[in-house]
């Protein structure tokens, strides 16, 4: 199924997996499989900058969300799951979506297994920190992120990055608040519970990755709607609104 074709980059992907030249490469890579992955994607970020440029109508990003034993990762906090979902303009690109608990490595303090439900049994056979990022960022390529109130996603994300590879967090990282300042509204805190019972989104397990990655992308899709209603073609005419 093709993927990804807005800057001139094609991914044939089946399922979660890359073409047959990136596939072959990454499979005989041994070892070094997950650094070699992760100096090809920083090559591709150039590729990702440009989408500053494109219709909003055919922008494609990946809507992200974490759940962490915490807020701070510089104090040893790690990420428990990652989930994304694809958009394309204001829609969801449906079938098009990641989801994977993480071993944190370190005990989950008890207030987070009751706000997430996720227990201590259930990440016993995750998979590692290193090899979920490398999946997740085989399924993002260079498409753009965007999270809601990304500050959290940037610093676990780039703290994840240094931690597993010595490699510095360099993808485009948009925030959905971005079009949401755009349009004016008074949105008070802002936060993702007040937003979505605004717009009728209901989210369907709050505090889980991927139902709070989906109901971010809603909220996306409903302010880059409406940007493009009040004129604004690009990514570049929003930053320039908003200086």
């Amino acid at each position: 199924m093709a993927k990804w074709n807005g800057l001139g980059r094609l991914w044939h992907l089946s399922g979660r997996t890359w073409g047959k030249g990136v596939a072959s490469w990454w499979e005989n890579s041994g070892d070094l499989g997950a650094h070699a992955f992760l100096r090809f994607l920083e090559r591709e970020q150039e590729h990702a900058r440009k989408c500053i440029d494109l219709p909003l109508g055919n922008l494609e990003v990946v809507v992200v969300d974490l759940e962490t034993t915490g807020y701070d990762p510089d104090r040893g906090d790690a990420i428990l799951s990652i989930g994304a979902v694809a958009m394309r303009g204001d829609r969801l690109v449906l079938g098009d979506s990641f989801y994977s608990l993480i071993d944190p490595c370190r005990p989950i303090p008890p207030h987070v297994s009751s706000l997430t439900g996720i227990r201590e049994e259930m990440v016993r056979s995750a998979p590692d920190l290193a090899t979920v990022l490398t999946r997740f960022f085989q399924f993002v390529g260079d498409r753009p992120l965007v999270a809601h109130h990304s500050r959290h996603e940037r610093n676990f994300l780039r703290a994840a990055l240094w931690k597993t590879s010595r490699r510095k967090f360099t993808h485009r990282l948009l925030d959905t608040m971005l079009l949401i300042r755009l349009s004016g509204e008074v949105i008070g805190n802002g936060s993702l519970d007040a937003l979505c019972a605004r717009h009728n989104i209901v989210i369907s397990r709050r505090h889980h990755a991927y139902c709070d990655a989906f109901a971010a992308a809603s909220l996306w899709g409903i302010y880059l709607s409406l940007a493009r209603q009040n004129g604004y073609t690009d990514l570049r005419q929003v930053y320039e609104a908003l200086r």
